[in-house]
């Protein structure tokens, strides 16, 4: 009982610090409305999640608008409501997250219908489109089949509903990126054997002068149908209700295979035989297939049936994790899965790894730089090396550690691999990167130290001078050296699947977001803790050997 008290004060606490009084009476507002189609009505506007990373479905245009299919599709559907529309940008990730908080009223977002996702929002019915999973590689690679994937490194795009089967299924060595871009990069300097994901998304880039040697492999599997969502409870109250005629008539007057053409789309055997099932009448006349029936498959208006089947009771919760469940009243049926728990111990070893690198390596390359920057006098050559150091240490500390990560592992790390054949993993670039980072300001903390301590004492060794500068510039360097353990989730940009990353997956295929992130910032709050006490005791070692 009293893990859970401790749990209720702190997201309490957290809640009250994001949302502010004037949000929470906002929310509560929300919640005295009969239906989302009110609160709709009232504003005038519907908001709905559009992707802007899969062309021609969702992209930016030159002068910044959204636009695509699902945009038009989005357009179509706000002036059937009789309001205005705003369109805005949802990831894989994040798309099932903004319905859930209330960001977003629909989402038209290339969203595959699976039962995971039937648990956490509301899928309407007739499906609009369907896709299959195929394989975007270099014709220069050899690749038979999906069987001949295994063990070998495929790009994956983060919050796709098939990662988890294809590495269950085939075996792959899975790099996943968290954007359509990032992973396109990554497949163009040749990390992975080719990119797995939707077929709709990589057949157009086929298209594209910079992607004439690529090819699809043949074989399209896990054919899935699309969906627009609404939230959980919205499905079958007013919003959903006209949102699936809308649809249903998307189909009757041929809209959507009007769109693919004008998007230049190959033409879709789904939607002609969806645009059949819709017109058809029975023999009285009236519409055989209309939104209002029990089962669409079952009476022959869909060629999918998906269901929200709860299978999170594959796996009995062991008896540790039934009663840390019941200890703190949190969720945490997800990490009873094998899969899952894996998952979640190599996210949480590589974030170690990495802060542990990174700390490590700025405290040596700060104190590194800090005594030639500092102490070198003398000629014209120690001169330069001391301009460099400098120079070096003001881009460091300038630029973003994010934009390092990916010059470092797209750009020097592909030609690195046109060239040599080898590139450093995300790993070792992101290790590289923070330690840089970090470790040109703990130079800019210590140089001024050291360049004052050489003159209040001139006779001082150099050991006596750098326990001196530690000294002084403690507080400093433990802020510096705690911020890098805290950054180290944007390794996840460069394919290394962190602890933070592998949270936000898990949410995105339907784990409970509260347990999750309650334990992820436990874990964060631990973990911070542990650095600081590590860091004192170490520079207080450090002080004495140096003395």
């Amino acid at each position: 009982m009293m893990l859970r008290s401790w749990i209720a004060v702190l997201w309490i606490g957290l809640l009250w610090l994001a949302t502010g009084p004037g949000q929470m009476a906002v929310a509560g507002m929300v919640t005295e409305d009969a239906g989302r189609l009110a609160l709709i009505e009232r504003r005038g506007v519907v908001r709905v999640g559009v992707k802007i990373d899969y062309p021609p479905w969702g992209m930016v245009a030159r002068d910044t608008r959204i636009v695509g299919l699902e945009a038009d599709l989005a357009a179509d559907l706000a002036a059937r409501l009789g309001v205005a529309l705003e369109l805005q940008a949802v990831t894989s990730a994040n798309r099932l997250q903004r319905l859930q908080q209330g960001m977003v009223d629909v989402v038209i977002a290339t969203l595959s219908d699976t039962p995971a996702r039937r648990r956490m929002v509301d899928m309407i019915e007739p499906h609009y489109y369907a896709s299959g999973v195929s394989l975007l590689h270099h014709k220069a690679v050899s690749v038979a089949g999906w069987e001949s994937l295994r063990g070998r490194p495929v790009c994956l795009t983060e919050g796709a509903y098939f990662n988890r089967e294809l590495i269950e299924r085939y075996g792959i060595r899975p790099l996943v990126f968290p954007g359509t871009r990032d992973t396109l990069m990554a497949l163009q300097d040749g990390r992975c054997v080719g990119w797995a994901y939707d077929d709709t998304a990589l057949l157009p880039l086929l298209h594209t002068t910079e992607l004439a040697e690529y090819r699809l492999l043949d074989e399209r599997i896990f054919t899935t149908p699309w969906a627009v969502a609404v939230a959980k409870g919205e499905g079958d109250a007013a919003l959903g209700r006209q949102v699936a005629e809308i649809v249903a008539d998307w189909h009757r007057q041929g809209l959507l295979n009007e769109l693919q053409a004008a998007w230049q789309l190959p033409p879709n055997a789904f939607l002609h035989r969806q645009q059949a099932r819709w017109l058809a009448r029975d023999d009285a006349g009236a519409r055989r297939c209309h939104p209002g029936l029990q089962d669409l498959f079952d009476a022959g208006c869909a060629e999918h049936a998906v269901s929200a089947a709860d299978v999170t009771g594959r796996h009995p919760l062991p008896p540790w994790l039934d009663r840390l469940q019941r200890a703190s009243g949190l969720q945490l049926v997800a990490l009873a899965d094998p899969f899952n728990q894996k998952r979640l111990l190599g996210g949480l070893l590589l974030t170690l790894l990495v802060a542990g690198l990174a700390v490590l390596g700025s405290l040596l390359t700060g104190v590194l730089f800090a005594a030639c920057e500092s102490l070198l006098r003398g000629g014209p050559l120690t001169g330069l090396l001391q301009r460099l150091i400098r120079g070096f240490i003001a881009l460091a500390r300038m630029t973003p550690p994010i934009l390092q990560l990916y010059i470092v592992f797209f750009g020097l790390g592909g030609l690195l691999l046109s060239g040599l054949g080898w590139s450093p993993g995300g790993v070792l670039v992101a290790s590289l990167v923070f330690s840089c980072y970090a470790g040109a300001t703990n130079a800019a903390l210590l140089a001024p130290a050291l360049s004052q301590l050489r003159l209040e004492k001139p006779d001082w060794s150099l050991r006596q001078l750098l326990a001196a500068a530690i000294d002084r510039s403690y507080e400093g360097l433990v802020s510096t050296l705690v911020n890098i353990v805290k950054a180290a989730g944007m390794a996840s940009t460069i394919a290394v699947p962190e602890i933070i990353s592998v949270v936000n997956t898990l949410i995105a295929e339907g784990a409970n977001a509260t347990g999750l992130m309650t334990l992820l910032l436990l874990f964060y709050f631990g973990f911070v803790l542990l650095i600081m006490a590590l860091l004192r005791l170490a520079m207080g070692g450090l002080l004495r050997c140096l003395r």
